[in-house]
């Protein structure tokens, strides 16, 4: 496990190689992914039973999203800090004014036994279907380190 330039919730991170090859496979024409943002795992968020995690409404989501998937539920891509894929279930939840990744979360947390108070932090990147995809470091605080 490899210390990290972790800047908290505060500014972009150093995003892990593994993540940053796998991205450079999916992407389209070498896009550089964007930096979303951090969030802090709240109690629901850490609960492999709800299988969710809400993403934080201050993102900068809305801006990347082209109009017909804003609002809408989109199945894609997600490369965790290892450089494994995902598929996931991208939605925006209207009564919370904010977006959810969904499906496979649960395994997410299973895989990395990410806890409350830990951080997510948060790229995004269009793959060569044109899709948003996503790249998604979580991190122990305690330990300062990345997985």
């Amino acid at each position: 496990m490899a210390e990290t330039n972790y800047q908290g919730l505060l500014g972009e991170p150093d995003m892990p190689n593994r993540m940053r090859r796998a991205i450079d496979k999916l992407a389209i024409n070498d896009e550089n992914p964007t930096w979303v943002g951090s969030k802090k795992v709240l109690g629901n968020d850490s609960k492999v039973r709800l299988g969710r995690l809400v993403l934080p409404g201050e993102s900068k989501l809305d801006e990347l999203l082209r109009a017909e998937e804003k609002g809408r539920s989109v199945y894609t891509k997600m490369v965790d800090g290892d450089g494994e894929v995902w598929e996931l279930d991208f939605n925006y939840w209207p009564s919370l004014k904010r977006y959810v990744f969904k499906r496979e979360w649960a395994k997410i947390l299973k895989k990395f036994g990410v806890e409350t108070g830990w951080i997510v932090q948060i790229w995004c990147f269009r793959s060569t279907q044109n899709k948003p995809c996503f790249g998604v470091n979580v991190v122990n605080p305690l330990v300062n380190q990345k997985f």
